[in-house]
This record gives structure tokens, C-alpha cells and sequence, in this order.
């Protein structure tokens, strides 16, 4: 009896120790993996000479809003900036503090106007929270980047 009670104490610390260091996600990790993967099929894309504008061409988007002025949102900017695709905005949490090269207006969501075809969401890892609560304030479209990588 006592080395059953012994052996079932040690089974829970085990578990415990398991689940709290071994099994635990790690979520820095996975958005990193989300960001290779991205990144690599944009290369694919270049190297294929594709481009991303053919995306929004191929679906008939002629204007478009950004989410996410980190490094994705950014290096998305930039890729359409000598594009016939035209970005009257960005969209951010931080717009307040964020100054963009390309002298695009940025915006809070609050903020958002139904003058675009589309919003694509640059932070493909937090895309489905971010896809709701832009629903709340526009009736617009809203893809992911990663999306719209993977369908070139």
C-alpha cells in the first residue's frame, strides 16, 4: 500500500515536472517558425519572379489596408510601394508612435474606414484574434499575409 501511494506521488511530480518544462509551448518559438516559413515562401516567389502585388491583381483588389507595422508589415509596405496597389493607410495598436517611410497615414483600429477592397494582417500569428476584432469595426474583407503567400 505505502509503495502504491510512493509510486503515484512520483507519477504527479513527474507529470508535473513534464508538463511545466518539456511539454510546456513555446509560443516565441512558434511565431519565429511562423516567420521562416513565411519568408521562405516569399523568396520562392521572387525567385519564381512572382510578386505579391500579383495576388491582389488576381482577385481584383485595387486598394488595400495593412495591419501590423512590425517587420512583416513593414517589408510588405515596402514591396508595394511601386505598385499600381494602392494603400491609403496602415492599421497598428501603437499608430501613435509609429512614423512609416512611406508617409502612409497610420490608424488605430477604431479607426479603420471601408475605403479599401481589403485588410491584410500582417502578424500571421495572432491573425484569427486580430481578424475579429477587425470585424467589429469595418465590413472589409481580412486575409492573412501568410495567406496570401501560400496562394502565389
Amino acid at each position: 500500500m505505502r509503495k502504491t501511494i510512493l509510486f503515484g506521488i512520483a507519477c504527479l511530480g513527474i507529470g508535473f515536472v513534464c508538463n511545466r518544462y518539456f511539454c510546456k509551448k513555446d509560443t516565441k518559438n512558434e511565431r519565429y517558425f511562423q516567420w521562416y516559413k513565411a519568408l521562405y515562401q516569399w523568396i520562392v516567389i521572387q525567385q519564381d519572379h512572382g510578386r505579391i502585388s500579383d495576388y491582389f491583381k488576381k482577385n481584383n483588389y485595387k486598394s488595400i489596408a495593412i495591419y501590423g507595422m512590425g517587420e512583416l508589415g513593414i517589408l510588405l509596405l515596402k514591396e508595394l510601394d511601386d505598385t499600381d496597389i494602392e494603400i491609403p493607410y496602415v492599421i497598428d495598436q501603437n499608430a501613435g508612435s509609429i512614423a512609416v517611410s512611406s508617409n502612409k497615414k497610420v490608424i488605430m483600429l477604431k479607426e479603420i474606414q471601408e475605403n479599401v477592397d481589403l485588410i491584410v494582417v500582417s502578424v500571421i500569428d495572432k491573425f484569427d484574434a486580430i481578424k475579429a476584432d477587425i470585424e467589429k469595426y469595418a465590413d472589409v474583407p481580412v486575409v492573412s499575409f501568410e495567406d496570401v503567400l501560400f496562394s502565389l
